[in-house]
């Protein structure tokens, strides 16, 4: 038998770059080192010789660093969105576009592009038990945030506690981060981000609602039948849990399918920003002004703090730990203030921190982007 000399090598895989071992044979390949072969597979309990997947280029020296490329990316991606966000605004105030016509845009996104998005993100989804933690991590971060807002607002006007109640612990996942980190995240990241936008809505439709009914003194409480009717008639839940299953059965989709996907959810970024600025408002009085401080400053502090434990103590590989890490920082869910309105709360302040929310989550997405 032939013995190569070998050595290690970073691959290219779809999700980034991974480190196996190559062995020389001669003949050119596609991976990173030329006329080598590289054996990896994604689990040590199966015939292994890779180490860890890695997300990006710059977490391999051999590679180089890629920090200029990676944050170049990141910075032009930013702009374009901001360029899309204000050019949705701007036409709005030239009379081209009306708020109006943000509700078709929403439709469009909510039951096409969006669940195609999906779809296309989770093609390829291997399952792996990181993701059940992506889930945990998601319930008990809108817990933490749940009672952070509910302690900061307990002297508080009826309709700011509302604010804090719906808008302190949402995160707008679907219409807004997973746009923004297309092509910036892994497969398994973006994984995780659609797990977390699942515990993110159980929790507003359920626990949030809940508390609202409490407090509105109409002995609503609980509704099973609103949870799961809100879970279960969204069609990017749908998609989410249908790709899920797809993936614990090993199976796919035909491939015409996931060549719609692919093209409807190539529009959605552009959509989703067009759609938010259309709808973008900012008017602040000093009341609202002081009030929507201490909103984003108590908001920040503890999202920071949750995103530095999971770096510090959860075993995520690092692709999933970047796109949660990532994700903390969103912005405020876009149905936050339809729930606040409907709860008898303020909703033009709800809207005002809505929009505000949007601005400084693409700031710190992309700064904390660029530090894990």
């Amino acid at each position: 038998m032939k013995v190569f000399p070998w050595s290690i090598c970073p691959a290219r895989t779809q999700s980034g770059y991974r480190l196996g071992i190559v062995f020389s044979t001669g003949a050119s390949s596609n991976m990173a080192c030329p006329n080598t072969v590289c054996l990896s597979t994604d689990s040590l309990n199966t015939t292994y010789l890779s180490t860890t997947c890695l997300n990006t280029a710059r977490h391999h020296p051999a590679v180089g660093k890629g920090d200029k490329s990676i944050m170049s990316n990141v910075a032009t991606q930013t702009i374009v969105y901001l360029a899309l966000l204000f050019l949705g605004y701007g036409f709005k105030q030239l009379g081209i576009f009306r708020t109006e016509d943000a509700g078709f845009l929403k439709s469009v996104i909510l039951y096409i592009t969006m669940p195609a998005a999906a779809v296309n993100g989770l093609k390829a989804l291997e399952l792996q038990p990181s993701f059940l933690w992506c889930f945990l991590i998601g319930f008990a971060t809108c817990s933490i945030l749940m009672a952070v807002g509910m302690f900061a607002s307990r002297k508080a006007s009826a309709s700011d506690k509302l604010l804090f109640l719906f808008s302190f612990n949402s995160f707008n996942v679907g219409n807004f981060a997973i746009p923004f980190l297309n092509g910036l995240i892994s497969d398994n990241g973006f994984a995780a981000l659609c797990l977390f936008d699942i515990s993110v809505a159980i929790f507003l439709y359920g626990i949030d609602y809940s508390v609202a009914e409490s407090r509105k003194g109409q002995g609503g409480g609980f509704s099973p039948k609103l949870l799961l009717k809100k879970l279960f008639c969204s069609p990017i839940t749908d998609a989410y849990l249908i790709m899920l299953l797809l993936a614990a059965l090993h199976l796919r989709l035909p491939s015409p399918i996931l060549k719609l996907a692919e093209v409807a959810g190539n529009a959605n970024a552009f959509l989703a920003m067009l759609s938010i600025g259309i709808l973008f408002e900012l008017s602040l009085d000093k009341k609202s002004l002081r009030t929507l401080l201490k909103f984003f400053s108590l908001r920040y502090v503890t999202v920071l703090l949750i995103a530095g434990a999971v770096l510090l103590f959860v075993p995520f590989p690092p692709d999933i730990r970047q796109a949660v890490c990532v994700l903390l920082m969103a912005p405020v869910a876009s149905v936050a203030p339809l729930l606040t309105v409907n709860a008898g709360g303020d909703g033009g302040n709800a809207a005002q921190a809505n929009s505000l929310s949007i601005l400084i989550g693409i700031v710190m997405m992309t700064v904390v982007y660029g530090i894990i």
